[in-house]
């Protein structure tokens, strides 16, 4: 087994699930099943898992809850181990347990490993676990950033991309203070002398602390009550003809007697000699309290003035008393920066050397895309022409931009052409709906290949095409599954007899109806590629036809083999 995969996915009460238990094995497993058999529901279950958006919809008819819990192992060394150290939510089981409640009012809560965790969390983790392609990714293809993306990924250009978007960013903050500094420049002098005086007005009351005078204001305006209090507390606990320090120590002696008879006695006596020394030392404290205290009628009246100078700031600023420390904080380090724009010339130096740092880097990294993009367009021209395309071609143009972007010096767009003669043109106006589909299939099998999640999910990609075409994509999955794990559903025989495992999915008429998965032996599979390539009825022939697509998976592994 890998170190790092789903193993374990359970579902109780969830849409048409009463209560599945699947355990997963390492290799390409393929989910089939009979139009509304439910075959969508172990994804959504992992979907779910994995932090995407819940409904009430989602929780089985009749009950008031839903349950789903996904199991993942994972290597020590991993990223996902890193995020578990990083957020403290590593145990000692070695696993990822992932679990989500979702209950019928539509509420929803979810645990990491045992522990409560957001919706953010369970994303955040669920990108490094898994990695979902669905029927409608080849919509992707139309969107114009997605070629510049798809090259970057392939190519391992995240952290050079990474660099020059930082470095845009950079230089637009330059521009930006060295245009606030000439902006600033005709009221700058204004400004400072407003500052100057605000800060000198409240340097000297902010020697104090504002809470610390209104608590002993407090203490003092309450100072007749507070004796009272402590000296009747300091009768009853000390100085009283019955008191409770006596009343107690009269106690601790009678048990002391008896604590060699029961440990429940010698636990109550233990505790009775705690609580005395409590006492003890609250008498003691109350004691030295009161002796302390004396009533000063200067020093409340010289505690009212400052209070009297901080409400009156308050006002004058617009703020609370406790706020004005957080105000002469801001002013200060508003004064600090005006004082710092004496000279916009050295602002315009930074915007110049901002600026070629930026282009630095943007140029390096356009000469590292373009260098890229030819032995790529030609690797994905091979891929694609045994999906029945034998004259496809692609190649990436770029075209320089009038203004440099966080993304780069260059608009790349990726031509194709699928017949002989015919130039390439830009893919969203020339490809059709099925070559979009194979297409996009490849493109997402190589990102694969790239990804740092090790479970792979494909939900219908291979929609579009049947036949020769699905069995070398049935292929493709094959050949990838032997370094990740993957999880596909499929209508085409050819891509399910390639499979390592093969999930059939089957609705039963109870009542309320419910779906169920289970794995198939090699007859039962058999069986299943016969339905789905003959339909309803199975006979000979489609027995036989099966028998054959499953021959080409073993002859394909004996040949990967050797």
């Amino acid at each position: 087994m890998r170190p790092y995969m789903l193993t374990h996915l359970t579902l109780i009460n969830f849409a048409l699930a009463d209560h599945l238990a699947l355990d997963i094995e390492a290799g390409f497993h393929v989910l089939t099943g009979e139009t509304g058999a439910g075959k969508s529901l172990l994804l959504d279950a992992l979907s779910v898992c994995l932090g995407e958006r819940t409904d009430s919809h989602m929780v089985r008819y009749g009950t008031d809850k839903a349950d789903v819990t996904a199991i993942f192992s994972y290597a020590e060394d991993s990223a996902e181990a890193q995020w578990l150290a990083t957020h403290e939510l590593a145990d000692e089981s070695g696993e990822i347990h992932l679990r989500r409640v979702i209950f019928a009012t539509g509420r929803s809560k979810a645990w990491i490993n045992g522990r409560p965790s957001s919706l953010a969390e369970l994303k955040d983790l669920g990108r490094l676990l898994v990695q979902l392609y669905s029927q409608h990714s080849q919509q992707q293809l139309l969107e114009p950033p997605y070629p510049k993306q798809w090259l970057d990924r392939y190519s391992n250009f995240a952290e050079p991309a990474q660099a020059v978007r930082d470095a845009y960013s950079t230089w637009q903050k330059a521009i930006r203070q060295h245009e606030h500094a000439l902006h600033a420049q005709a009221t700058r002098l204004q400004r400072i002398a407003t500052l100057e005086l605000q800060l000198e007005e409240l340097e000297d009351t902010l020697q104090y602390n504002y809470a610390e005078i209104e608590q002993e204001f407090d203490r003092l305006s309450h100072h007749e009550h507070i004796m009272q209090d402590c000296a009747y507390g300091l009768n009853v606990l000390d100085e009283a003809e019955q008191n409770l320090t006596q009343e107690l120590a009269s106690v601790v002696r009678r048990f002391e007697s008896h604590v060699g008879r029961s440990e429940q006695l010698s636990n109550i006596y233990t505790a009775l000699v705690n609580a005395q020394s409590e006492l003890e030392d609250a008498t003691a404290n109350l004691r030295q309290f009161i002796d302390r205290q004396s009533f000063d009628p200067e020093r409340m009246e010289q505690l009212n003035q400052q209070l009297e100078i901080f409400h009156r700031l308050a006002r004058k600023y617009r703020t609370q008393p406790d706020e004005l420390h957080t105000e002469y904080a801001t002013w200060q380090q508003e004064l600090e920066q005006l004082q710092q724009l004496d000279d916009p010339e050295t602002l315009a130096e930074q915007v110049k050397q901002t600026e070629q740092e930026f282009l630095a880097l943007a140029e390096q990294l356009d000469q590292q895309r373009r260098d890229a993009a030819g032995p790529l367009a030609k690797l994905l021209t091979e891929q694609v022409k045994p999906l029945a395309l034998p004259e496809a071609y692609f190649e990436f143009k770029f075209e320089p931009l009038e203004q440099p972007t966080a993304e780069g010096l260059s608009f790349i767009q990726l031509l194709f052409t699928a017949n002989k003669g015919i130039p390439a043109q830009p893919l969203a106006r020339v490809a059709s709906g099925g070559e979009l589909s194979r297409i996009a299939l490849v493109m997402q099998v190589m990102n694969a290949e790239k990804t740092d999640a090790e479970v792979l999910v494909f939900d219908e990609i291979d929609v579009g095409i049947s036949g020769g075409t699905a069995e070398i994509v049935g292929r493709l999955l094959s050949d990838l599954a032997q370094h990740v794990q993957i999880l596909c559903i499929t209508h085409q025989a050819q891509v399910a007899a390639q499979s390592d495992h093969h999930l059939l999915v089957q609705k039963q008429q109870s009542d309320p109806a419910s779906s169920t998965i289970f794995a198939l032996n090699e007859e039962q599979r058999i069986q299943e590629l016969a339905r789905m390539t003959g339909g309803v009825e199975i006979n000979d022939t489609t027995l036989q036809h099966a028998k054959q697509l499953r021959q080409l998976k073993f002859q394909h592994t004996k040949i990967e083999k050797s």
